[in-house]
């Protein structure tokens, strides 16, 4: 409720950035789906938003660019257009194994 209320803030005060720390995190799927068209149409508008996520899945149909991180630094940039989501899968896989080793 507390991420809710902030964006709601953010947006009647026309931010021109937004960051967002795992906005769907407890949201129901149709919660979840009315959050990312406010979004979309957020950044149609021209807003920038930052938004932190581990659903690698909704990152790819929603971002334009996708950062991977590991332990705070980012360790691959890809544009989300250029792979499937079984490749963006196993390219963060990747970057988790031969970061765990």
């Amino acid at each position: 409720m507390r991420q809710k209320l902030g964006l709601a803030i953010a947006l009647m005060k026309g931010a021109r950035a937004i960051l967002l720390d795992e906005p769907l995190s407890g949201l129901d799927p149709a919660a979840a789906n009315d959050l990312v068209a406010v979004l979309r149409n957020t950044a149609r508008g021209g807003t920038a938003l930052l938004v932190s996520t581990h659903d690698i899945f909704r990152a790819k149909d929603v971002a334009h660019r996708i950062g991977i991180m590991r332990h705070g630094r980012l360790v691959e940039m890809v544009d989300p257009r250029t792979l499937t989501a079984p490749e963006l899968e196993q390219l963060y896989l990747v970057h988790m194994a031969e970061h765990a080793a």
